[in-house]
């Protein structure tokens, strides 16, 4: 679940998965987290923020395992069933994940030889992306110089 959305300033908060028992901790967790926070960063989120209660063990084993940095405690964050709840603040940066958390996850999730066709497949896209963005500009350039002469005559 994803939460307090922020597009302004492109953070969002990851809420931790709710999962069976027999599930918590497993690749499938992670895999579907990564999921996630990829798409998160390619749709150009700077910040995604994970908050946990500081009695979750699990939670805040799953947050190391994504490659989350424990930012802080809050002290009676929130009151939950009439207790105080402490949390931790855990966050992701698109720098972090750009430098080696993505890789580093789908290395976890899916081995070394898919991570380095993985690493190709990337590499092509951003030539497309590169080819596209030129033909874009040549395109652009022959429409000014078009309405240049309809000015002209």
């Amino acid at each position: 679940i994803l939460s307090k959305d922020d597009p302004k300033n492109l953070n969002v908060q990851l809420e931790l998965p709710i999962v069976k028992p027999s599930a918590d901790g497993t690749l499938e967790q992670v895999e579907a987290c990564f999921l996630l926070l990829d798409r998160l960063f390619a749709l150009g989120y700077r910040r995604v923020q994970l908050t946990c209660d500081t009695q979750d063990a699990a939670g805040k084993k799953l947050a190391g395992r994504l490659g989350f940095t424990q930012e802080g405690m809050i002290p009676k964050h929130m009151v939950v069933k009439e207790a105080n709840r402490d949390s931790n603040i855990y966050g992701m940066l698109n720098s972090d994940w750009d430098k080696g958390a993505r890789a580093f996850l789908f290395k976890k999730l899916h081995g070394a030889a898919m991570l380095k066709t993985d690493s190709a497949n990337n590499a092509k896209e951003g030539e497309l992306e590169e080819q596209e963005r030129g033909l874009a500009e040549q395109e652009a350039a022959k429409q000014a110089v078009e309405e240049e002469h309809k000015k002209k005559v």
